[in-house]
């Protein structure tokens, strides 16, 4: 093509057509010029099935993680609501004059400041980032993932912090009061009629029934948001696999 190009070129110069020859460079510029903008566009499109083909593997990892996270989110919720609710019962017992002391108080004695861990798994949304954020086109899935992750799941890392403190602090104070058993988790008093008009044990076994509360209210909400920022990558994928 090219030698036939040139030989056309010559063919014009020496038969001293110039204006004629002029054209012909003319387009032979656009046709330069429009290989050129075919030539990006065919990269610009495989650039852009790169990128889609990421965001859904993306997508996809980002998904599974967050199917683990409501898994984890759904066990450490139960449990630590039934945690709520052995400590309120504790208290009510603690403070009912009637109640009177038996053997499967042990249990309750042994867990009232014991707590689960949630650690949410990552994995896929740190290599979003190490790629690039925008590689998600959808704005508003984008920024729901972005708070899920940036905001919403490093408030768990505060909470455990204080769920940590909160039990050395129970457990400095249970350390006094309380003999272990061969299980870690069943403890009885060493004087369980000077336990009950205890207020120090009691303020304290009623703060951590109350933050107990709290905690859980944060685990709710934090699954919440996780069932909508899921949902919505489930609906994505349906649309980009189309």
């Amino acid at each position: 093509m090219l030698f036939f190009l040139r030989k056309v070129r010559k063919a014009l110069l020496t038969k001293n057509r110039f204006s004629t020859y002029l054209l012909y460079a003319i387009g032979e510029i656009i046709l330069v010029v429009i290989g050129i903008l075919i030539a990006v566009s065919i990269n610009d499109w495989n650039e852009a099935q790169k990128e889609a083909r990421q965001e859904i593997v993306i997508l996809k990892n980002l998904n599974d993680d967050l199917k683990y996270n409501l898994l984890e989110l759904r066990r450490v919720y139960a449990e630590d609501s039934l945690q709520v609710v052995d400590n309120r019962r504790l208290l009510a017992f603690m403070q009912d004059p009637q109640a009177a002391y038996h053997d499967s108080l042990q249990t309750y004695f042994g867990q009232i400041s014991r707590y689960d861990v949630f650690s949410p798994r990552r994995m896929a949304y740190e290599a979003l980032k190490s790629k690039s954020l925008d590689l998600i086109h959808n704005e508003e899935l984008r920024s729901d993932i972005i708070r899920l992750y940036d905001e919403q799941y490093p408030l768990n890392t505060l909470m455990l912090d204080l769920r940590k403190d909160i039990h050395i602090n129970s457990m400095t104070l249970a350390n006094k009061r309380f003999l272990t058993l061969n299980e870690v988790n069943r403890t009885v008093p060493t004087n369980f009629e000077k336990l009950r008009t205890d207020h120090e044990f009691i303020n304290n076994l009623s703060y951590i029934a109350a933050e107990g509360a709290n905690f859980v209210s944060h685990l709710y909400k934090m699954r919440a948001q996780t069932v909508v920022v899921q949902e919505k990558i489930r609906q994505e994928l349906q649309k980009l696999s189309r």
